[in-house]
């Protein structure tokens, strides 16, 4: 067993390599910019518009950077969206205006969804029946540690100057070396079975809600928290060991949250994330007012990163259990627009709300969105009865960037199976 993991991790270390470096690269971005905007004295909703640029470059590339690679091929695809990836990290030092970073953030969202595609399909290429829940194993181990290191990289500069961004650009760039001297073949980007969000919604209500409930969420989140951890007073470091914890703890619980997803009603877990989700805000709400150690915070943070990114994979194998085989990669990339939408407006709403009513309101949408979610999921719970266990799939962590991570998912199988099942 040992021995296989170690091949399976041989044969793809560089992609692996590629893709720890420009997600550190990434999320350290995603932390300077909307600290860089607090320090120059932006409002909190600007902050937001541009921040929320990324989500929707993000959307727009999962489904038109395929063309880019077809047309002039992996290596080299991946090669431009690395160089211009770079080469904007360093723009927004330049043009330091919020129009400019705007246009900046959908570019880089674009690119970083091409060179997951090209990673992940790559990823694919190398994996066979028998390893690639290990490959995908590995890619969402290098996914969440490369970027809770990222964040942590805020440290070692002042957030002010140009360092930080150079360092991201740098970082960014030193992801073409493992990929760049690959020597492997060329992956196969298949075409897909389509399938539309109305055919989805009417198989799994509360998959595709709940996606874009998710996209609300993290989104708003990750474009937000740190300035609302400013706004509460906690130092830059703190502020980005706060977001490092949330990621840290975002890996941590998959493995808990996927027993009981496969033990218990889908819908029932769903709903206890949901509430989770509320009530470690609520928590860390009553905590800050309260002054309570760092740590008690840092404790509060993990629980809700482990809930919060337990939203959209619980979303995925709720809307898999009601669909045919044939179709998952198809819904996966339709489920990922949908949360690629909410993750676009939830940072929209939120710094809206966070520059009328101040930094509390964070809290109070976070949650209240969450519970009113767990609200209705329970509703569905009575309405509709749970899938038998044996036609129910198996719960697999799933990144949130790229569709081509789903021909990774053991789940999927290229041949059809049986129609599929109305649900709530």
């Amino acid at each position: 067993m040992a021995q296989n993991i170690r091949e399976t991790l041989a044969s793809v270390r560089a992609l692996l390599g590629g893709t720890a470096a420009f997600m550190a690269g990434n999320s350290l971005l995603g932390v300077v910019l909307p600290l860089r905007m607090e320090a120059d004295g932006y409002p909190v909703l600007l902050t937001g518009v541009v921040m929320a640029a990324y989500y929707l470059g993000l959307a727009l590339g999962g489904f038109r950077s395929k063309l880019v690679i077809l047309r002039i091929g992996h290596i080299r695809a991946f090669s431009v969206f690395a160089a211009l990836t770079a080469a904007t990290c360093l723009a927004y030092d330049a043009f330091f205006t919020p129009a400019a970073w705007v246009v900046l953030r959908v570019i880089n969202g674009f690119c970083i969804a091409g060179m997951t595609t090209s990673i992940e399909s790559w990823l694919n290429e190398r994996s066979t029946n028998e390893t690639r829940g290990r490959v995908l194993g590995f890619y969402m181990l290098s996914f969440y540690l490369a970027m809770a290191l990222g964040q942590t990289l805020v440290n070692v500069a002042p957030v002010e100057g140009s360092d930080l961004l150079m360092l991201s650009s740098a970082l960014i760039g030193l992801s073409l070396i493992p990929v760049a001297m690959t020597r492997l073949g060329k992956p196969d980007l298949a075409q897909v079975r389509v399938l539309g969000v109305r055919q989805i919604y009417a198989a799994s209500k509360v998959g595709v809600v709940g996606a874009a409930v998710a996209g609300v969420l993290i989104g708003s989140f990750y474009a937000l928290a740190v300035v609302f951890a400013r706004q509460i007073g906690m130092s830059v470091s703190q502020a980005a060991m706060f977001m490092s914890v949330v990621v840290l703890g975002g890996l941590t619980f998959q493995v808990p949250v996927g027993m009981l997803a496969d033990k218990f009603d889908r819908r029932v877990v769903m709903a206890g994330i949901l509430i989770a989700v509320g009530a470690t805000w609520g928590l860390l709400s009553l905590s800050i007012s309260n002054g309570v150690p760092l740590v008690v915070l840092m404790v509060i943070a993990l629980a809700f990163g482990g809930a919060i990114s337990s939203i959209y994979p619980l979303c995925v194998a709720q809307t898999f259990d009601r669909l045919d085989r044939a179709f998952y990669v198809a819904a996966s990339g339709r489920l990922l627009m949908v949360y690629s939408i909410g993750a676009t407006v939830g940072p929209l709403l939120a710094a809206a709300l966070m520059s009328a009513y101040g930094p509390a309101s964070f809290f109070v949408f976070e949650s209240v969105i969450a519970i009113a979610y767990a609200i209705f999921v329970l509703f569905s719970v009575r309405a509709v009865p749970q899938l038998p266990r044996d036609e129910q799939e198996k719960f697999i962590p799933l990144p949130d960037i790229s569709p081509e991570a789903m021909a990774l998912d053991p789940r999927t199988d290229p041949e059809p199976c049986a129609p599929s099942r109305p649900d709530d």
